[in-house]
């Protein structure tokens, strides 16, 4: 190719891509998968390239390929542009599609990490949508940005809303620690607490029909998903919410003081954000909240 005619060509820009892909992956095949082209595509993506460089950019080494100095030299300089031009075009991708992305927000981190978290990849197969938590204990303000907020202390009124499931306490340990104290009277017991909810032991002593200044409360801990974990090291036993510990009583590493569950009074809801551009995939989002949260419970 004359330089006249370079000059007067298009920059081979798919090629040049081609060309990054095949040094990111070093190999023609693999390289071929990844841009979902045939491997003989790729071939005369490079052929293109080197034509219109005037370089040789790779040698082939059986079932791999390295670089030559100037192939080497060539990615080094147009790589990261490249990867910045893939970035920003899947980026402008998702934002385009108009339910790609929900934005949850909820006041109950402990709640977030061990329940909402661990289920989103299962939303997420079912529906094409990406979720993004949020945990904040503030109330949300007007300006705020979110889709569906997830509480159980707090409420947005004259809000869209859903009553996701009731609350229960139970009181739980490690196995070793509960079979220990099990026959114990309750102010013998070695209790643990977790500062994000005060209310708990309270609650369920003033249900149990325990004088609640009487039982003996040890170490405290900032929010319930270290104290669970205390609790499951043998630290002592705990009053926690039972949805937080299902996965625990399922296997084993925490145990039931006793089977009785106690009613706290509080209701966890979903409320939608009425300013909202994605009321419908919220709206299924809550539905799926719901009936994945019940399911949960009714399994154990």
């Amino acid at each position: 190719m004359s330089n006249t005619h370079k000059k007067q060509a298009d920059i081979p820009l798919v090629a040049a891509r081609a060309f990054v892909i095949v040094g990111r992956h070093g190999s023609f095949t693999r390289a071929a998968a990844a841009l979902g082209v045939t491997q003989s595509a790729v071939s005369r993506h490079v052929a293109t390239l080197e034509a219109w460089t005037g370089r040789r950019l790779f040698e082939r080494k059986g079932s791999t390929v390295a670089f030559t100095p100037a192939g080497s030299q060539f990615y080094d300089a147009i790589r990261d542009a490249i990867s910045t031009i893939e970035l920003a075009t899947k980026q402008m991708a998702q934002t385009g599609r108009l339910h790609d992305r929900l934005k949850v927000r909820t006041s109950m981190p402990s709640f977030a990490l061990t329940v909402v978290v661990p289920a989103l990849g299962a939303f997420s197969t079912e529906n094409p949508v990406q979720v993004d938590l949020i945990t904040s204990l503030s109330p949300p303000q007007p300006q705020d940005e979110f889709d569906v907020f997830i509480t159980r202390d707090l409420s947005l009124p004259g809000t869209e809303s859903w009553e996701l499931i009731r609350e229960e306490l139970v009181c739980v340990g490690s196995p070793v620690l509960v079979q220990a104290h099990r026959q114990n009277a309750p102010n013998r017991w070695p209790m643990i607490a977790a500062r994000s909810r005060p209310d708990t032991i309270s609650t369920w002593a003033v249900a149990k029909e325990i004088v609640v200044d009487r039982l003996h409360v040890g170490a405290m801990y900032d929010h319930l998903f270290l104290a669970v974990a205390a609790a499951i090291g043998g630290s002592g036993l705990l009053v926690v919410p039972r949805l937080l510990v299902l996965d625990q009583l399922r296997d084993g590493t925490l145990m039931l003081v006793d089977d009785e569950k106690v009613a706290s009074g509080a209701t966890y809801a979903a409320y939608i954000n009425p300013r909202s551009e994605h009321i419908q995939v919220a709206r299924e989002f809550c539905r799926w909240l719901k009936g994945m949260l019940r399911a949960r419970v009714q399994d154990l």
